[in-house]
């Protein structure tokens, strides 16, 4: 303190001693007032953040818990692409030989993701694992090479033995996603998810690869995203993927897919920001959308367990021929399904006529029929050609587009060709074709 300050306090006398030092107190009790007001601020807003943080957290754990309960054998999942299958129809059976993912035992309840898209509950009824050069019968396994039996009801599914476990096709103990009472089902690709395990050593297969692409375009993905202030023609909010950079090739941009939750989860450092990303749910259509415009490529399950990189270029022919993609069905019962006739009215004739006058232009269509199927309560059209069946992706997008014009009451067309449709066949020895080529 200098000497004028203590000058200016020891000149002070009587009330105005007493006054200055008044005023200096109520001063002090001020600002420690204040300062405890802020302390509360501080801490109510610690606390309410800290609230926030809480809920969010156990809404997260919730979501995860919900799409982990819809999912069967979650601890111990198991996939096997099948490289050299066979069927046996009498024993009601099928071997698969494949490397395995994961661990397995005799009597697993099991999936089986055909090539054509259906889906095939089944169980295990033997398990052998390679010892040694030798294929030895075995309870439990895992991360080997293995041949497993499953059960296979030929005459429920309408399977032969030459298409009841097509090469490539996948067999899981993940079950196919279904909606749970809020009508959201979880995110899950079994079938894409083993096949991808696989791309690097069976990328240069033909059939490997169509079956590949199959699964892609049928896909239902997990996308990291940020919300915008933009809105779309719908009213809905705009989002803006979190993108990857390829360090390889001067970081050019990549769409990252994700194929269910836990591979997401590999990506460490995503929601570690302070703007942390939601996930968006997409179907390949509209990622195809995003990616078209800008020329980006895509990585699915980019962080692992194996990455697979597709280039744009091979992504848009697939986009050409989305009309193809075949969808989703679960073989449990005949109940669930019905196939018959088609009623005539204006809009079935249309769409026949159109169907025939298409199919006079392709010399590799000799039959084409259109029936109705109704699985619960979506009813689409079902057109069955007698054509081979390496043919197929290329006809059912001309058919599709010949047909789509004239499509009202009902939007949706499902295809099949006859080898692939063995009611089919017992179907039009009764009931005379739409079209025969002359």
């Amino acid at each position: 303190m200098s000497d004028n300050e203590k000058d200016n306090i020891l000149n002070l006398e009587g009330d105005d001693l007493d006054a200055a030092l008044m005023a200096a107190i109520e001063e002090t009790e001020e600002e420690e007032e204040q300062a405890r007001i802020r302390k509360e601020e501080e801490n109510k807003e610690r606390a309410e953040q800290a609230r926030i943080t809480a809920i969010e957290n156990s809404e997260q754990k919730a979501k995860v818990d919900n799409l982990r309960a819809g999912i069967n054998n979650a601890n111990q999942r198991f996939y096997l692409v099948n490289e050299d299958g066979e069927c046996d129809e009498a024993k009601g059976t099928a071997t698969l030989k494949g490397s395995l993912f994961g661990i397995v035992k005799k009597g697993d309840e099991a999936f089986l993701y055909r090539d054509d898209g259906k889906v095939l509950p089944t169980k295990i009824v033997e398990v052998e694992a390679l010892n040694n050069g030798i294929y030895e019968p075995v309870d439990e396994t895992r991360d080997k090479s293995v041949v497993l039996t499953i059960e296979v009801d030929y005459k429920k599914t309408g399977f032969t033995k030459d298409n009841g476990a097509p090469k490539y096709a996948v067999l899981s103990s993940v079950k196919p996603p279904v909606a749970d009472n809020t009508g959201k089902a979880p995110i899950e690709n079994p079938a894409l998810f083993a096949l991808s395990l696989k791309y690097n050593a069976l990328k240069s297969d033909k059939e490997y690869v169509r079956n590949f692409m199959q699964h892609t375009v049928n896909g239902r993905f997990l996308v990291p995203a940020h919300s915008t202030d933009k809105t779309g023609p719908d009213g809905k909010k705009s989002i803006q993927i979190v993108m990857l950079m390829d360090k390889q090739h001067n970081d050019r941009k990549m769409f990252p897919l994700f194929t269910d939750v836990r591979t997401v989860a590999l990506w460490k450092d995503l929601f570690k920001s302070e703007n942390k990303p939601t996930l968006a749910a997409m179907r390949f259509p509209e990622v195809i959308k995003f990616i078209e415009k800008e020329g980006f490529d895509v990585a699915i399950n980019p962080m692992g367990p194996i990455p697979t990189f597709l280039p744009n270029k091979l992504l848009m022919s697939i986009a050409s021929n989305l009309g193809s993609q075949i969808k989703k069905e679960v073989i449990t019962d005949g109940s669930k399904i019905m196939i018959g006739p088609v009623q005539p009215n204006p809009e079935s004739e249309a769409v026949r006529k159109a169907l025939i006058k298409h199919c006079e232009s392709i010399e590799a269509i000799s039959k084409a029929g259109l029936l109705y199927i109704k699985r619960s309560n979506r009813v689409s059209y079902f057109v069955i050609v007698d054509a081979p069946k390496d043919e197929a992706g290329k006809l059912f997008p001309g058919i599709l587009a010949a047909v789509k014009p004239h499509l009202k009451a009902i939007k949706t067309v499902d295809f099949s060709v006859l080898s692939e449709a063995p009611f089919a066949k017992d179907y039009f020895s009764k009931k005379s074709w739409d079209y025969i080529r002359r």
